[in-house]
């Protein structure tokens, strides 16, 4: 996917935390966030998988580690909703975790707890991949 269609796929999806942040409001829990985060999503006819299972492989190996997607849209974007205090390395760690495995371009971070949901949405490029 070009770099102008993923910023593109990343402002759909920002529209859609949009939407469902001003009709829920901040605080609402992670799990409920991201069930109606699913069906904003859905509703505009965007491709996505939702607790994503993203395979761990080492120099031919699979590692027999689980690691989980909270949504992978359109096999490009992973995105992770976190709550609680702003995001963590933690967060980033796990989020630049995915994006190296699964090898998707770009990372979103969101959490819905923020009064102002531009202060919870961070995109994270993953730099192996771009660097390659």
């Amino acid at each position: 996917m070009d770099k102008s269609r993923r910023n593109s796929l990343a402002t759909q999806i920002f529209d859609c935390v949009r939407e469902v942040h001003s009709w829920t409001g901040p605080g609402i829990l992670a799990e409920v966030f991201k069930n109606c985060l699913a069906h904003e999503i859905r509703l505009r006819g965007i491709r996505f998988r939702m607790n994503a299972a993203v395979p761990v492989n080492y120099k031919g190996i699979k590692i027999d580690e689980k690691l989980f997607a909270d949504f992978i849209i359109e096999e490009e974007i992973a995105i992770e909703v976190i709550t609680g205090k702003r995001f963590t390395e933690i967060h980033h760690s796990k989020l630049n975790t995915i994006l190296l495995f699964s090898g998707h371009s770009l990372g979103i971070l969101i959490d819905p707890t923020e009064t102002r949901i531009i202060d919870g949405f961070k995109k994270i490029p993953n730099q192996k991949k771009l660097s390659v």
